[in-house]
């Protein structure tokens, strides 16, 4: 069985449990979800279902099929020949033929790329202006968060107990409440509740809290993106995706850090985000022809606009002062080896591809920007080893995502 929050939920998915309101019965155990249940089910105010799972259960052969024909173009631009490019192509159509039993039904590309642009235009067309006119015009909007740049202070300063760092986390009751979450979640496994930023700090390390307050102030600052520009659960769930393959990745490796990893997963698609806000009919003009033409978006982009979300994201956060680690992970994650950091920038981008195949199971629509050869030796990471990040993955998401969206 599994919890699903209800719109997270679709149709084909069986009842494990009753659900009731006001001790009224609304829909027995063993009911085959459909449309009109969850619209119930959404206006009556029900959070969640527990669902009937295919935990013990292997697709049956014409399920395969349908996920085969499915999944292969999503795979269209990358090397079939990589090791880890073969494993990711395994667990899409293994996670998408799963689906398929449970009811899902493949979404078509019109579905997949429906957007209104009445009444929106683009800062300027092509070739008129640059990276810097974009990052400028956001700025001139909004600043980044204050919290994040006083936690930084107080960190950097080797004098700093743990008590005044989580004095200053605590300025920003939304910040530390989250950070709370997180800690107590199952991506740190404690066995016991951390109930105080002081503990916390003290297992996690002051310059650890620092980055995780970075991306956590960062998701706070995108809250005005046009709703009928992007899904943003869908992006969120897959930023937050990467960033748990990121962290899990990173911490069978020698000298990289977890939680920056993590902070470099979650905030590596940032730059889409703001070229939404300020580019959006060509930014959606990338989208679509990235899907139409089976392409990485990043190639997209290049073709449509000039630069991509990475050069983007690179100039902002460089304007924000982040670290400049951090900024080379991100910025090289789709070519890492031109990186400072190429280990870094190697998970990010092993992380991104693995978070998108795992996407395609909930109708994602970008193809894999692929794996740069070698990679896999480079970080001494065992293809198999992927297949149980995912594992690990299915038992998490749901409760971590809730940390940050719920």
């Amino acid at each position: 069985m599994q919890t699903v929050n209800i719109y997270d939920a679709t149709p084909g998915m069986i009842l494990a449990a009753d659900i009731t309101q006001s001790g009224r019965l609304l829909l027995p155990a063993g009911s085959v979800l459909t449309n009109s249940n969850l619209e119930v089910f959404k206006r009556k105010g029900i959070e969640s279902v527990l669902i009937v799972t295919s935990e013990n259960q292997e697709p049956d052969e014409q399920s395969i099929d349908r996920a085969f024909m499915y999944v292969r173009d999503y795979f269209m631009f990358v090397n079939h020949n990589h090791p880890a490019i073969i494993k990711m192509f395994d667990i899409a159509v293994y996670k998408t033929a799963l689906k398929l039993m449970e009811g899902w039904r493949l979404p078509t590309p019109e579905e997949q790329t429906v957007v209104d642009l009445d009444d929106m235009r683009d800062l300027f067309y092509r070739d008129e202006g640059s990276v810097k006119d974009v990052v400028d015009d956001e700025l001139k909007m909004a600043s980044f968060p204050d919290i994040f740049f006083k936690v930084k202070d107080a960190v950097s300063d080797p004098h700093t107990s743990a008590q005044q760092i989580a004095e200053v986390v605590g300025l920003d009751v939304g910040l530390s409440t989250q950070l709370l979450k997180l800690v107590n979640s199952p991506l740190y496994g404690f066995p016991s509740e951390i109930g105080s930023l002081v503990r916390a700090v003290a297992l996690i390390g002051g310059r650890e809290l620092c980055t995780l307050a970075l991306g956590l102030s960062t998701i706070g600052y995108f809250r005005d993106i046009p709703p009928e520009l992007i899904d943003m659960r869908s992006f969120w769930l897959h930023s937050l995706t990467c960033a748990v393959f990121c962290k899990v990745i990173a911490e069978q490796i020698e000298g990289v850090g977890p939680e920056e990893m993590f902070t470099a997963g979650l905030l590596h698609d940032v730059g889409r985000l703001i070229l939404f806000k300020k580019m959006p009919c060509s930014a959606v003009q990338a989208m679509i022809y990235a899907r139409e033409n089976f392409i990485p978006l990043v190639e997209a982009e290049d073709m449509i606009l000039g630069f991509n979300h990475t050069e983007v994201a690179q100039s902002m956060f460089e304007r924000w002062n982040f670290p400049k680690s951090l900024i080379e992970t991100i910025s090289h994650h789709h070519n890492p080896q031109k990186a400072e950091n190429t280990k870094e920038a190697g998970i990010l981008q092993l992380a991104d591809n693995l978070a998108i195949a795992v996407g395609i199971a909930d109708g994602g629509m970008y193809v894999l920007p692929g794996v740069e050869d070698g990679l896999l030796e480079q970080l001494q990471v065992d293809e198999e080893r992927l297949v149980e990040v995912v594992r690990d993955y299915d038992q998490q998401i749901k409760e971590i995502f809730s940390t940050f969206f719920d």
